[in-house]
């Protein structure tokens, strides 16, 4: 029993392998990697303590910083301005998902000549639906349609005039 109490008695106040101090007076164990406070460091204890957090992250990164006793994100400065995400995130607009389609289908070489003047004819009827119902969205969406349409139509026909002109390119040599 001596033994036991010289043992706590002489554990570290800090976990040799992640650094983590003691949560409780009495502890024999690291609470975040699980070793044994009285062991000496090993290397791969590193390793081993990288994959447990000593503390635990909030629910979002928008979370204030000192909630939860949260110490990692409290050296970050706060923002006061709100995100916008880079894509709108509900897009009800059927007409320029059908356009981004189209566009999609389009960059198949020499068979995408087909539906290059789908996507441009369907991305205008969504860009007017968008301007007629801008809670619908889609106007991005359908913008993009259209300029990538008419550009991936000037490839294709690229493409289509240089195997015309293969076989007569063949025959000069």
């Amino acid at each position: 029993m001596s033994e036991i109490l010289g043992k706590l008695k002489s554990t570290p106040l800090t976990c040799a392998a992640c650094g983590s101090g003691k949560h409780r007076e009495r502890a024999r164990f690291c609470s975040t990697c699980g070793r044994s406070l009285g062991e000496d460091y090993r290397p791969a204890d590193a390793l081993r303590a990288s994959y447990h957090q000593e503390h635990r992250r909030p629910a979002s990164r928008f979370d204030r910083p000192h909630e939860r006793g949260n110490v990692a994100f409290a050296s970050r400065p706060s923002r006061n301005k709100t995100m916008r995400p880079i894509a709108q995130s509900q897009n009800r607009n059927t007409a320029s998902q059908t356009a981004l389609a189209f566009v999609t289908y389009s960059l198949v070489p020499y068979l995408g000549i087909l539906f290059c003047p789908g996507a441009v004819l369907v991305g205008g009827f969504g860009l007017i639906q968008s301007v007629r119902a801008p809670h619908m969205g889609g106007r991005r969406a359908s913008t993009t349609s259209i300029i990538l349409g008419i550009v991936i139509l000037g490839a294709q026909i690229f493409l289509w005039w240089i195997l015309y002109k293969i076989p007569g390119w063949a025959r000069g040599f």
